[in-house]
C-alpha cells in the first residue's frame, strides 16, 4: 500500500469506487481508496440495484439520467462485463392528488428535456404482460429511462477502470484515525500504516458517522433496515425472456421488477426502524438483518391484486438490509465544514443511482473547486451539530422512511423530532396560534391561526387552509404593520483593520459606507453566484453580515478561504442573536415612542443602519424591508427579544398591529421580485443570467470572480430571469414548472405564489430568450396550462415609494 497520495478516499463501495473511477478520468490518478472488507460490502452489495430517474426535483432526474448513461456503456468502456438492463417504469396513482404530482413532474421533465409522460391505465396494463390496474388505478405516470444494475460487478466496474488508468486500492485495511497535520496535510493511519495525502473523501457509506468522528465531526446519520424479497423461479417467466418495466406503486407503497425468472418486489410500507442505536459493530461485511416476513405481507396482498402473478410464486429469499438516513432523506456530499481539503460522500439512500452525480460532483470539487450543477441539497454543511443530533436523526430519518412515497407536498411540515431550537417568544406565539415550521433547526412560525381559520392538517396542490390567513397578514403590512419574529438569521461579524479590504475581495460590490447598509453578492472564480450577504457597516472597521439562514455553514467556510492572517477577524454569530421584523406603513409610529433615537426619514434613511435603545434595550436596527414595506430589522440579544417585543405589540395595538409569518413573508417577498437563496439564484446563474449584474462593482479593480464577470459581460446570456403576472385564479406556479410558448419549453419557475396584496398570481423564472413586458407565455402548472404575460419588477409598489417612506 502507498504511503503518500493526492487523494484518499475511505469506503470501498459503489460511491467511493465511483468516486476513484471519475478522478481517474480527470487525470486525478494519485489516488488510493482504502475499504477495510471487500468492495461492495456495505450496502451495495445487497442494494435491489434499481435506477430510477423519476424524481420529485431538477437535481434527482438530472442525478438519475447521469447515472443510466454512464452505466449503459460502462461494460465497454472499461472492459469489463455488466448487467444493466433498460426496462422502463411507471407508477400508478390512485388518487386525483396523486395525479396531480404526476402532471407537475412530467412538467419538470419537459423543463429539462426528458421525456417521463402521463399514462391511462389502459396504456400501463399494455406496457406489462402480469399487471392489471383494475378499478384502483387511475393513471400513472412513465419513466422511459428506468432500468436496473448489478451493484457488485457496476462496482468492479468501476475499480477495473479506476485501476487501469493509475489509481489504486488497499481491500482489507481498517481505518483507525485521521489527523490533520500543521502542514495542512492529512495523515490517515491504518492497521497496515500510514498515509499522508492532500484530500480526503468520508465514502464511508452507514459508517460514515464514524469516519467523521476520526476528524471531530458527529454527521447526522442513522442506519435503518429495508427489505425486499425475490421470488422462485416462475414458469411463466422462464417462458418469457423479454423485460417488462418495473412498477412502482407509491399508494400502495411497493416497487416490483423482474430478477432473473423470479420477481423483485420491495416496501416503504412499514415503520421506520433504526439500528444499532447502541452503538454500530466493528464490522457488518455482507451481512443481513433477521427477516421480518409481517412487514411486507400486507403490501404484498394488496400488489396481488394487480400483479395477480405473484401469488403463484414461493419466497426465494428475503433480504433485510442497512440503509443510511440524514435528517432530510438526501445525502452529505461535498466539503466537510471547517476541514480544508476533506469531504464527505456518505448517507445515500438511493446510492447505486446516485453514486455517479455525487463521484461527478466531487470530482469537479477537487479539480475546479466549484461544480457544475447547483448541489446545495446535498451539502453536508446544511445541518449544524447543535441542533442535527443523533437522536433527532433517528426520529426524522424514520418519519421519512414512512413518507418515502408520500405526496412531497411544497408546504408539508415534519414533526418528528421538534422542537429543537426556539427564540424565547416560542411560548407566546405558540399561545397565539403561531403554526410553526422549522428551518435550520430552528422553529419559525409560518402563518397564524385566526378565530375563524384554524389549521385542518390538509395537504393540497391547490388551496390550503392558509391561504386565508396569510393573505389577512399580508394586507394587514400592507395596510398599517406587522412584527416577525425571525429566528436563527445567519449573522457574521467581521472586524479589524482589514475588514473593508477583506470584504471587497470576497463580495461582487463596494462596501457601504458608514452606518449604511447594501445588499452584496459572492461570485465564484467562474462568475457564478455563490451567495449573498446583507452588509451594514457600523463602523470604519466593523460591519455586521446577515445571509441565507441554511447557507450558514457553507458560506462561513467560503469566506474563511480567502481570509489574510491577520488584520481581520471573521466571527460566525453574533451577541445580538436575535431578530424582529416590523414592517408596515405605521412601524415608525410604533417605533419612534419606544426610542430617543429619531427615526424620521431624514435621521434614519432606507438602506441605513444605526445602534440605538429600544424599550431600554440595545439594538442594531438595519432599516431594510424584504417585505417592500416602511420597516426595520432589529437585531438585540435574545435576553431582551420578550421585553422590546411586548413594548411592540402593546404600542401596535390600536394601530392595526398583526403577527406575520415565513409564508407572508415570502409572499411578500415575490411581489417584490426579490431573489431567494436556493430558488432565484445559485451557483448554476451568473450575475447577469439573474439579472443581479447591478450589484456588482464596475469600479473595483479585484474581487473573486471578477475576470470571469468582465468576460461574461461580452457574452450573450444564457438565461433571463423573468416575472411572470398569470391570469386568473387556481393553483400556484411551482419551482421547475416549464414556461412554453407555443407549446414549446423556453424556460422554467423559480419561485411561484400568490401576491396577496396586489391580489394576483405572480411567478418568477428563467427564460433561455429574452422578453419584454406584455409578451405572452404559458406556465403549466399541476399540467394544465396558465396563460402568463411578462411583468416589469417589482410587481408591487414600483417605485419604491412605500420602502422610503
Amino acid at each position: 500500500m502507498k504511503t503518500q497520495a493526492k487523494v484518499v478516499i475511505v469506503g470501498g463501495g459503489a460511491v467511493g469506487v465511483s468516486t476513484l473511477y471519475h478522478l481517474a478520468k480527470a487525470g486525478v490518478t494519485d489516488t488510493l481508496l482504502i475499504e477495510k472488507n471487500e468492495l461492495t460490502s456495505g450496502s451495495t452489495w445487497h442494494a435491489a440495484g434499481n435506477i430510477p430517474t423519476y424524481a420529485n426535483s431538477w437535481g434527482g432526474m438530472r442525478a438519475g439520467n447521469y447515472a443510466w448513461r454512464l452505466y449503459k456503456d460502462l461494460a465497454d468502456e472499461v472492459d469489463y462485463p455488466i448487467t444493466y438492463r433498460h426496462t422502463r417504469a411507471f407508477w400508478p396513482a390512485h388518487t386525483p392528488e396523486r395525479m396531480d404530482l404526476f402532471r407537475h413532474l412530467v412538467g419538470i421533465s419537459k423543463g429539462l428535456g426528458y421525456d417521463m409522460a402521463m399514462l391511462t391505465p389502459s396504456e400501463m396494463d399494455g406496457l406489462h404482460p402480469y399487471f392489471s390496474s383494475g378499478d384502483s388505478v387511475i393513471g400513472g405516470i412513465l419513466d422511459p429511462y428506468e432500468g436496473d444494475v448489478d451493484p457488485s460487478q457496476l462496482t468492479q466496474a468501476l475499480a477495473k477502470g479506476a485501476r487501469d488508468l493509475g489509481a489504486q486500492i488497499a481491500r482489507f485495511t481498517q481505518v483507525t484515525d485521521i489527523q490533520r497535520r500543521p502542514s495542512g496535510e492529512w495523515e490517515v493511519v491504518t492497521d497496515k500504516g500510514n498515509v499522508t495525502c492532500d484530500i480526503v473523501i468520508n465514502a464511508g457509506g452507514y459508517y460514515g458517522r464514524q469516519v467523521g468522528e476520526m476528524v471531530g465531526q458527529k454527521l447526522p446519520v442513522v442506519t435503518l433496515e429495508h427489505q425486499y424479497l425475490v421470488t422462485e423461479a416462475l414458469p411463466e417467466l422462464e417462458a418469457n425472456p423479454e423485460n417488462f418495466p418495473l412498477v412502482r406503486d407509491p399508494d400502495i407503497m411497493y416497487y416490483l421488477r423482474r430478477e432473473r425468472n423470479g420477481l423483485l418486489l420491495g416496501s416503504y410500507g412499514h415503520e421506520g426502524r433504526p439500528a444499532w442505536l447502541d452503538g454500530m459493530p466493528d464490522c457488518f461485511a455482507n451481512q443481513l438483518y433477521p427477516d421480518s416476513v409481517d412487514d411486507i405481507a400486507e403490501i404484498l396482498e394488496a400488489a396481488l391484486e394487480h400483479v395477480p402473478l405473484l401469488g403463484e410464486a414461493g419466497v426465494s429469499r428475503f433480504v433485510n438490509g442497512p440503509i443510511p438516513y440524514s435528517p432530510d432523506g438526501a445525502p452529505l456530499c461535498g466539503p466537510a465544514f471547517g476541514l480544508p481539503n476533506f469531504y464527505h460522500a456518505c448517507c445515500f439512500p438511493v446510492g447505486i443511482t446516485h453514486s455517479a452525480a455525487a463521484a461527478k460532483t466531487l470530482t469537479e470539487w477537487i479539480t475546479e473547486g466549484e461544480t457544475e450543477w447547483d448541489m446545495s441539497m446535498w451539502d453536508p454543511r446544511r445541518f449544524g451539530e447543535e441542533w442535527a443530533t443523533f437522536d433527532y436523526t433517528v426520529k426524522r430519518s424514520s418519519e421519512l422512511y414512512e413518507h418515502q412515497y408520500a405526496i412531497p407536498y411544497p408546504h408539508r411540515l415534519w414533526k418528528s423530532g421538534r422542537p429543537l431550537q426556539q427564540t424565547p417568544l416560542y411560548d407566546k406565539l405558540k399561545e397565539k396560534g403561531a403554526q410553526f415550521g422549522q428551518v435550520a433547526g430552528w422553529e419559525r412560525a409560518f402563518w397564524f391561526e385566526t378565530d375563524t381559520i384554524k389549521n385542518d392538517g390538509k395537504l393540497s396542490y391547490h388551496h390550503e387552509c392558509w391561504h386565508d390567513a396569510v393573505q389577512a397578514e399580508c394586507e394587514g403590512v400592507r395596510d398599517s404593520v406587522g412584527v416577525m419574529d425571525h429566528g436563527g438569521f445567519t449573522r457574521y461579524e467581521v472586524e479589524g483593520p482589514d475588514a473593508t479590504d477583506f470584504l471587497n475581495k470576497v463580495f461582487c460590490g463596494a462596501m457601504p459606507s458608514v452606518g449604511r447598509v447594501k445588499l452584496s453578492y459572492m461570485l465564484t472564480p467562474k462568475g457564478k453566484i455563490w451567495s449573498e450577504a446583507t452588509i451594514a457597516r457600523l463602523a470604519d472597521n466593523k460591519y455586521l453580515l446577515c445571509g441565507p439562514t441554511l447557507a450558514d455553514l457553507r458560506d462561513h467556510d467560503w469566506m474563511s478561504k480567502f481570509l489574510p492572517d491577520s488584520g481581520v477577524t471573521l466571527k460566525r454569530g453574533s451577541d445580538f442573536d436575535a431578530a424582529l421584523m416590523v414592517m408596515g406603513p405605521k412601524s415608525r409610529d410604533v417605533l419612534q415612542p419606544l426610542t430617543s433615537d429619531d427615526l424620521s426619514k431624514e435621521a434614519a434613511p432606507w438602506m441605513s443602519v444605526r445602534e440605538i435603545t429600544i424599550a431600554g434595550a440595545p439594538v442594531i436596527a438595519l432599516r431594510v424591508s424584504y417585505v417592500g414595506e416602511l420597516g426595520w430589522e432589529l437585531h438585540m440579544c435574545s435576553d431582551d427579544l420578550v421585553t422590546v417585543y411586548d413594548a411592540i405589540m402593546e404600542q401596535g395595538a390600536d394601530k392595526g398591529m398583526v403577527e406575520f409569518g415565513s409564508y407572508a413573508l415570502n409572499a411578500m417577498r415575490i411581489e417584490k421580485g426579490y431573489h431567494g437563496w436556493g430558488s432565484d439564484f445559485g451557483i448554476e446563474y451568473t450575475a447577469f443570467d439573474a439579472g443581479l449584474d447591478r450589484f456588482v462593482s464596475k469600479r473595483k479593480e479585484s474581487f473573486i470572480g471578477r475576470d470571469a464577470f468582465l468576460t461574461q459581460a461580452e457574452q450573450p446570456k444564457d438565461y433571463h430571469f423573468t416575472a411572470f403576472i398569470l391570469d386568473g385564479h387556481g393553483a400556484d406556479a411551482l419551482s421547475s414548472d416549464p414556461i412554453c410558448r407555443d407549446g414549446k419549453p423556453v424556460g422554467y419557475v423559480s419561485s411561484g405564489g400568490t401576491g396577496f396584496r396586489i391580489g394576483k398570481r405572480v411567478a418568477l423564472g428563467y427564460l433561455t430568450e429574452a422578453a419584454n413586458p406584455g409578451d405572452g407565455y404559458q406556465l403549466e402548472i399541476l399540467g394544465v396550462p396558465v396563460n402568463a404575460t411578462v411583468a416589469t419588477l417589482p410587481f408591487y409598489d414600483p417605485e419604491n415609494d412605500r420602502l422610503r417612506g
